[in-house]
């Protein structure tokens, strides 16, 4: 998909609530990302409460595996990842984990997004009464630098479907991922 192309709806069909058991409508999309190839986009909206899942599956998928990428310097934030709702994410140096659960979803964001992520969740989990001020500042702090690049760390994906990645201006390594 290029230049305001409109991707191809592949698929609409109707499925359970898995909060409030109503109806909700499920829409599935054929996008083609340059230099990477097609992917199906599966939205849901509950009209009733409001509950929304997206995911992102890959088309061409490959084997399990594990994807490690090292972000070194300025701009290697800037790498595109593209998660699954089934895959666990780990960023060892900062003590990071995204673990899939049943309200995991797929998307597609950069590396930069994905520190953002951790961002949102923290400030929010440090605005409560009962949270420790001096780590919510730590982190908040590794955290802003990790979002500029301004000190080194891994981001490690593993995707039991094979269906994530990561691209960027250099390769990540992958593994295979015994499952």
């Amino acid at each position: 998909m290029c230049c305001g192309e409109v991707p191809e709806k592949l698929a609409e069909y109707t499925s359970k609530c898995p909060l409030c058991g109503y109806e909700l409508r499920v829409l599935d999309y054929k996008y083609s990302i340059a230099y990477y190839g097609d992917v199906i986009i599966s939205t849901a909206e509950c009209p009733s409460c409001g509950f929304k899942h997206r995911d992102v599956l890959v088309l061409g998928k490959s084997n399990p595996r594990k994807i490690v990428y090292r972000v070194e310097e300025p701009g290697d934030e800037n790498a595109l990842l593209v998660k699954s709702s089934t895959c666990k994410i780990e960023i060892p140096e900062l003590g990071l984990t995204v673990e899939p659960g049943i309200s995991s979803q797929g998307y597609i964001t950069t590396i930069e997004g994905l520190i953002l992520d951790f961002i949102y969740a923290l400030n929010y989990l440090c605005e409560q009464e009962d949270a420790p001020r001096d780590k919510c500042s730590e982190l908040s702090s590794l955290l802003g630098k990790a979002k500029n690049a301004e000190v080194k760390y891994t981001v490690i994906v593993y995707d039991s479907l094979g269906v994530c990645d990561i691209i960027g201006k250099k390769e990540p390594a992958y593994e295979e991922l015994n499952v």
